[in-house]
Order: C-alpha cells, then structure tokens, then sequence
C-alpha cells in the first residue's frame, strides 16, 4: 500500500507540474513583445506642428511630419534627385512643349484604411488647395507651378472644377501647365501637393486633420498620437507598398523648446536625433555623433510698409538697421551650428547658373556690420524724418517654438542696434509662431519689424523674390509694392519674356534681387544650418536643402 501512495503522490506531482508549466507557457506566450525589442526613432523638434492639414499647413515642422505619412507623387532621393517610381506615381509623360505631364499611378498604393490611392485623390487635394472658400495661405503653390486657370480659380472666377488636373483614370493622372516650369517634377515633392481620401476628410468634416482618427497614411508611417505642444508619435505603416523594406517600427518624436532640455535628454540616451546650437554644441564637435548639416532656410528681417511708425518706412533708417548689427557675432557666438551668414536674400546652395556657379558667388554681397556707416544712414534719417530719437517694435517668436531662431540674438540685435544708432529704441515683442505669423499675414499686418525665417519651396531664386516680395503675394510680409519690380520679376517667370533665355534671364535675377536689397526692403540675416547628434547606431536618415527630411531610409543597429 505505501508503494502504491509512493507511486500516486509521484503522479500527483507531475501532474501538478505540467499544469503549471502550461500556464506559464500561456502566460507568456499572451504577453506582447517588450516595447525595448521595437527599433523606434526618437526625434526632437524645437517647435510644434500648427497644422497637419497637407493643403492648410504652412511652417517647415508642419510640413517635416506631414511628410513623414503622407506620399506625393515623387520624393528626393538620397542624391536629391527626383526620379519615376519614388512616391506613388510610377512614371510620366512630359509633352513636347512642356504643357502637359501625364502620371501613371502605382496601383499597389493604398490608403491605412484599406482604400486605394487614386488620381481623384490627388484632384480632389489641390482643387481644395485653390478652393477660394477656403482661402489656403499655400494656394500659391498652384500658382507657382503655373497650373492652368490656377489664378481664376484663386480669384474666384471660375470653379474649382476648371483647374488643370484631371483623373483620366484611377490610376492615370493628368496636370496641364499655362507655360513650361522647369521645376515641376521637383515642386511636386512638396506637401501642398500631397493627396487627400476624398470619403475620409467629407465625412471628417472640421474634425480632419485634428487627431490620428482624423487623418489617414498613404506613406511608410502612420500617425498614431499626437499631443499638442508634447508628442507626436508614428508607426509603421503595414498597408504600405514598400513596407517590406522600412527597417524601423516607428518614430517618436518630442516637441522640446529648452535646448538645455534636449541636451539632458539626449545624453541620458532618451533621443536619438536632436539638433543642438550654441555652446551645447560643442562638446558633440569630433565625436561620432556630431552630424553637420546645411539647410535653406534664409532668417531675414522685413519690414512693415503698411506701419504707422514712419521710421519703418524710411529707407535710410532701414539702411542704418542693416549695418547696425555684426551677424557674423550671431552665426558663431549665438547659433554655432553651421549656420551663415546670408549676404544676401536668396540662400546658397539653391540656384546655379549653366555654368554651375551658386547664384551667392555670382550677385553681390549685402549688408555687414560697419558702426560708422549705420551712423551716417541714421543721420540722413532723423534729417528726412524730423525727429532725434525713434522708437520700433521689433516681433519675435519664442525661442525654441520658432525654430532655428538664434537664442539671444533679438536681445543682441537690440543692444547694438541702441549703442550705435543713438536715439533709437528697440522693443521687442515675444510671441508664439503661430500668432507671430498672423500678425505678419499681409491681411493682418500688424508689427514694425520683425524676425522671420523662409525656406524655398522649389530650386530656383523667384522662390525667394517672387513669393515674398511681389504685389500681393500671400507672404510678402512687407505688404511692399513696386510696378518697377512686378515687371522685372514678370520677365523672369515662366511664361516672361526671359523664362528661356538661360543666360540673360540669370543676369536679371541677380538685378532683381538688387533692386530690393538696395532700399534694404528686407534686411537678410543667417541661412540657417543645424549641428544634428544623432546616435552612431542610426543611420539612412536623409536631409536635403530643398525637401523635408526622410525617415524612410533609416535604420537602428
């Protein structure tokens, strides 16, 4: 009998341990994967996105994010070329005289909700794009690529139906251009561009584009939380055609306006990509993480001409201001990120002649820092104005939310500006971006002097001085009006009577750009580069002067 108990109580035990086993197998086997395991980008940005609504957004951190889950139909690739097969059109057809591209759709393109990417959804985005009830800042996106009956449309003269873009199919796209662009391919890599799900955002109504229930992927990466002012969180998106060949799960990225902040984070190993400026950098310069890179970004200084402050209005108080002040101080003492100085409006790096030479080392250098010359402007000034002392507003957004803004520089530009031009004051007024912006809209206009950033949307000088400076231009800041300079842009535009004549029409550029910065109607500040950290085991991360970044490519060992 004690054998026999022996034997049950042995039985009893195994019995009791393979139980025991299988709920620990079950167990484990229903939890998810540890978070740890999952290769996800960590990113800082200094400022939040104002808008994820591709035909509303306006600032360059909208447009990064935008970018990073939506497709248009091409992309720059790693070289910055722009090549068939690259965003979601396949290939194209180019007319004879440049009037008409026809774009063959990928047809493995889907939406994250399961819809196809169609030609309508590209119709539909940038008839949105032009629609006058709407009144979208970046219509002049659909100017600038010359789309026909682009400025009736805009007017209000004619319906959004009469653009020149056509579905002749689901996956057959048709644009007809009023005159050839030669930058058209590349214009088409920028978000005002980029496709919308016709169903989705109707049935969204004014709930699109507030949240990741409000917005669909058609890219390698799905918007999954966004947290206004915190964090704005991506995963990669499986319906994706190429998603086989995304090597990270995800991107995480933080909304830090305190570079100290960053640095802190960044060290604790919490980030992975961060820009770093000022002395923060140093400490990163010859180390592996170090990543220089230059951006097109041109910060500049405009000034108001519908002010009531007649100082603004003044060229030789404007000349005085631009000489006031050593940039030279700001790039390397304030910013130390591979900025420069910009010696003139249109950035370097973005245009070249036939003969390759960068549009910076052929058209004159601008402005400087001569304390002795600003004091003679200053004179001439307080001569024509009547006065002996003035007083201006200088607008500024908050550092860190304005990004690429050089922490200390409009309390710097305030200091010299006040010790070498006697009698002259300088407030300086903070606000966020986003109403720093409103208050420079030309509707709006309410400011002296401000401090401001444009990066160019297309390669070519006209993004500079056409968009910024011609007569109603949605962003001509300075709310400047000159019949003088309309034409001279006029005759460089496509369809001017230079547009084809390489030679002369660069020759004209170059005077056209004179023509503004000789009455110092803007005063140019920085081109603005970042000093990136970004950890040695992430890599394929792409930047590019004119496109938004590009996580498509990168990889965490």
């Amino acid at each position: 009998n004690n054998h026999i108990k022996e034997r049950n109580l042995k039985i009893m035990k195994k019995l009791l341990l393979l139980i025991l086993a299988s709920l620990l197998f079950v167990g484990c086997s229903a939890e998810p994967a540890p978070e740890e395991t999952k290769k996800v980008l960590r990113v800082a940005f200094g400022g939040d996105v104002l808008s994820l609504d591709s035909t509303v957004a306006t600032d360059g951190v909208s447009f990064e994010v935008l970018t990073a889950f939506t497709e248009g139909l091409v992309e720059y690739d790693a070289n910055d070329a722009t090549l068939p097969g690259s965003g979601a059109a396949e290939s194209w057809t180019v007319s004879d005289d440049g009037l008409e591209y026809v774009f063959s759709l990928k047809k493995d393109a889907v939406w994250s909700n399961g819809d196809p990417v169609t030609a309508n959804d590209f119709v539909f985005a940038w008839r949105r794009l032009v629609d006058p009830a709407l009144a979208n800042e970046y219509s002049l996106m659909a100017q600038n690529a010359k789309l026909v009956n682009a400025d009736a449309v805009i007017a209000g003269t004619l319906p959004v139906e009469e653009l020149g873009v056509e579905a002749v199919d689901d996956y057959t796209l048709k644009v007809s251009l009023e005159t050839p662009v030669p930058w058209f391919i590349p214009l088409m890599t920028f978000p005002s561009f980029f496709p919308m799900n016709e169903k989705f955002v109707t049935e969204a109504g004014d709930n699109y584009a507030t949240g990741p229930d409000f917005l669909l992927s058609n890219s390698a990466f799905v918007l999954t939380e966004w947290v206004q002012g915190s964090q704005i969180v991506l995963a990669k998106n499986d319906k994706y055609y190429d998603a086989d060949k995304i090597a990270i799960d995800g991107i995480e990225i933080s909304i830090i306006a305190d570079p100290q902040t960053v640095k802190l984070q960044y060290d604790q190993g919490n980030l992975d990509v961060a820009a770093m400026s000022g002395d923060l950098v140093t400490g990163y310069v010859g180390t592996d993480d170090f990543v220089p890179i230059r951006k097109g970004y041109t910060w500049f200084m405009p000034f108001n001409q519908k002010s009531d402050n007649a100082a603004v209005l003044n060229e030789n108080f404007r000349l005085a201001l631009a000489w006031a002040f050593d940039r030279e101080f700001i790039v390397n003492e304030k910013l130390n990120d591979g900025s420069i100085v910009a010696d003139g409006f249109v950035p370097r790096g973005l245009a070249a002649s036939v003969d390759g030479v960068d549009f910076r080392d052929a058209a004159p250098k601008y402005f400087g820092y001569d304390a002795a010359k600003a004091l003679e402007y200053w004179e001439a000034a307080k001569a024509e104005l009547g006065v002996d002392s003035v007083t201006f507003e200088l607008l500024v957004g908050t550092p860190g939310d304005d990004s690429g803004l050089a922490a200390g520089a409009p309390e710097y530009i305030k200091a010299e500006v006040e010790k070498n031009l006697p009698g002259v004051t300088v407030e300086i007024k903070t606000v966020l971006k986003k109403e720093r912006l409103d208050l420079m809209k030309p509707a709006r206009a309410e400011y002296d002097v401000a401090l401001t950033r444009w990066g160019p949307d297309y390669a070519d000088p006209l993004t500079y001085l056409q968009d910024l400076l011609v007569t109603g231009s949605n962003y001509n800041y300075n709310n400047w009006s000159d019949p003088v300079y309309d034409a001279m842009v006029a005759e460089v535009a496509p369809g001017g009577a230079l547009s084809t004549v390489l030679d002369a029409r660069w020759a004209k550029l170059i005077e056209v750009e004179a023509y503004a910065l000789d009455t110092a109607i803007v005063v140019p500040l920085w081109q603005t580069g970042s000093a990136m950290v970004i950890k040695p085991n992430v890599k394929g991360i792409e930047y590019h002067v004119l496109g938004m970044t590009n996580y498509k490519r990168a990889t965490i060992d």
